[in-house]
């Protein structure tokens, strides 16, 4: 037998001991219900999303950053944060989603309706 055909019958049985300890190492799966698909590991990247602000939107915008920016004596205040700290208080705070879902029921909760 050559050489060559040693290396690869090694590699492969390198690789078959690579794959049952890796396969043995796994937790096993909680058995699935009928019908269920099986559970996604959980998301852990950032997801992106755009916001799209009038001309005015995105002033008021910047301008209330600023402002609070040097209230706060912080050097700069960004927009995503207040979008942050918005999405936090709705969660936490019923009074401040309250607010939230008249504001949207007064505009009619989206733009993308309209346009």
């Amino acid at each position: 037998m050559s050489r060559a055909g040693d290396g690869r019958r090694e590699l492969a049985a390198r690789a078959a001991a690579v794959t049952q300890t890796s396969a043995s190492a796994q937790p096993t799966a909680s058995p699935q219900l009928p019908g269920s698909s099986p559970a996604r590991p959980p998301r852990t990247r950032p997801v992106r999303v755009t916001v799209e602000l009038s001309p005015m939107e995105h002033q008021a915008l910047r301008q209330w950053c600023a402002r609070t920016s040097a209230e706060l004596d912080l050097p700069v205040v960004a927009g995503a944060e207040v979008f942050r700290a918005l999405l936090n208080l709705m969660r936490d705070q019923s009074a401040v989603a309250d607010q939230v879902r008249a504001e949207l029921a007064r505009t009619g909760g989206s733009r993308r309706r309209h346009q």
